[in-house]
């Protein structure tokens, strides 16, 4: 008995930067998982609202300054240098040079499109994860927001989406979503659930995620079958209906 879909949830943050490059090792490891395995189940991915510092707010600050703060302003540049490094596994450049502010916005976005168009959030989510750590656009810019509502089809225009963003659709789910991973234990991100029942943490690395997928499919698959083999024969008997 073959596995049908493997299901996904990715609790993450826009402006985490290790999200991105998990995310990303987690599609290739899936690619690379198919690529041996003729009879591969679909993998569907969803991501989830995770706040790594709820004291933003919209009003943009500078990023360098802000993990100055945080961090140490000595630690900065090394940090910075080793995301460079990073971020090149995967293809992307990373520039700290840029402003920052709350993702809650972008959650909610995110959360609209799992509403209204769940085949478009995950290129969504990499859009936002792009546009924040390699173009500058911080994730409360309601205007870059609106547009990357537009090329998702979750709005007619801009302005449609904009109206959207000044509203509070989706705002107490994201907070309640944020309690819920709180209340799950998570406390860092990238946070991966496979299935409801299988967690990893981090950017772990491409081929752990393989040998990852491997297993869980396996395990599956053998619960699959094991349940199948338990069900009786289906007898059929007609009778009166009403």
């Amino acid at each position: 008995m073959s596995l049908k879909t493997v299901q996904i949830d990715v609790t993450s943050d826009v402006i985490c930067p290790f999200c991105p490059l998990g995310v990303k090792q987690l599609t290739t490891a899936i690619d690379k998982y198919k690529s041996t395995h003729p009879s591969a189940p679909e993998f569907n991915i969803r991501f989830l609202p995770y706040q790594l510092d709820p004291t933003l707010d919209e009003k943009p600050i500078q990023r360098k300054d802000h993990l100055a703060r945080k961090f140490g302003a000595e630690r900065v540049e090394p940090m910075e240098k080793a995301m460079i490094e990073r971020f090149k596994t995967i293809g992307w450049t990373t520039d700290f040079s840029g402003p920052m502010s709350s993702s809650h916005l972008a959650h909610r976005l995110l959360s609209w499109a799992s509403r209204r168009v769940p085949q478009n959030q995950f290129a969504l989510s990499m859009d936002l994860f792009e546009g924040f750590h390699s173009n500058k656009h911080h994730t409360s810019d309601k205007q870059w927001l609106a547009s990357l509502g537009v090329k998702h089809k979750m709005f007619a225009n801009e302005q449609q989406a904009l109206d959207w963003l000044h509203s509070d659709e989706c705002d107490l789910e994201v907070r309640n979503a944020y309690k819920s991973a709180q209340q799950a234990g998570i406390t860092g991100v990238p946070f991966f659930v496979f299935q409801d029942k299988y967690a990893a943490s981090g950017a772990a690395g491409t081929e752990e995620f393989v040998s990852l997928l491997e297993e869980i499919i396996r395990r599956e698959t053998a619960a699959a079958a094991k349940v199948a083999e338990s069900q009786p024969e289906s007898v059929t008997v007609e009778g009166a209906v009403c």
